[in-house]
């Protein structure tokens, strides 16, 4: 049966390893890791010490890191690892790297890389040294329909007014941050509302890519992103703003000359 082109994508897994602590535990034939693993860099892992520690705190996180200087993507898999030899839990990152013009493009996705990341983890838990990179679905033929179709599903989690706002925050500049807060929400729900965000906003290249994590982090690793998505407001600093998905009415003003990004947004929620 015919699955369809693929593309093969390199990535790595950082993980504890038995009697070496965490590293680096694998990573594809092809990759360069220190040309990438420098924009993780003391934040390979960046989970609250009690999710650590207890065994039964659900790991389930993403993280976004643009690598321009090859004008890729980073997305990263936080899950639970191995238990390490002294049968203490564990926490593990998978990372695969991403062509950006194929996002942009929607000939990839973030959705179809994670599940090869975890379809890969699934058949090989205890992966170790070199590995072979993954086969990612590609969609060559993809059209503008197919890429607003991403976004109709995002008043599922978010509304029209936040999304302006959001957008207005990350064009403003490089120093603004914001916190989007989802009350009650589940990890997979903010894991799907990071990916709808950011290929929204990066698709045809209308806004430049930004770090976001789809969890609250460590907050030492707070200022490593611009956007967080978190159940509960959590403590920063000034640079930081809390924007609730629900928000009724836009807080802040269209950028000028950007009209673009804002008509995506339109779109997305006609």
């Amino acid at each position: 049966m015919d699955e369809g082109p693929t593309v093969r994508l390199e990535h790595w897994i950082y993980g504890a390893s038995p009697e070496k602590g965490y590293g680096t535990k694998a990573e594809s034939h092809g990759l360069n890791g220190p040309l990438y693993m420098r924009y993780l860099e003391s934040h390979f892992t960046p989970v609250r010490v009690e999710k650590t520690a207890s065994g039964s705190a659900v790991i389930n996180a993403r993280m976004i890191h643009p690598a321009p200087a090859n004008d890729e993507v980073l997305l990263s898999v936080l899950e639970r690892g191995v238990a390490d030899e002294y049968n203490r839990p564990t926490i593990q990152n998978h990372t695969v790297v991403l062509p950006a013009k194929a996002l942009r493009t929607g000939a990839i996705t973030l959705a179809d890389a994670e599940v090869a990341a975890l379809e890969f983890d699934r058949h090989n838990p205890k992966a170790i040294g070199r590995i072979e990179p993954l086969a990612v679905p590609l969609h060559p033929e993809r059209t503008k329909a197919d890429l607003d179709a991403n976004g109709v599903g995002l008043r599922r989690f978010i509304t029209k007014a936040a999304v302006d706002t959001l957008a207005s925050r990350l064009l403003s500049g490089e120093n603004g941050r914001t916190l989007l807060l989802c009350r009650g929400s589940t990890h997979h729900y903010r894991n799907e509302l990071l990916y709808r965000l950011v290929e929204l906003f990066n698709s045809g290249g209308e806004m430049a890519m930004f770090t976001a994590i789809s969890d609250a982090p460590t907050l030492s690793a707070m200022n490593h992103f611009r956007l967080a998505i978190s159940s509960r407001g959590v403590r920063a600093d000034t640079t930081w703003t809390l924007l609730d998905a629900s928000l009724d009415r836009a807080a802040l003003p269209q950028i000028r000359g950007r009209t673009g990004v804002y008509s995506r947004i339109a779109e997305a929620f006609a």
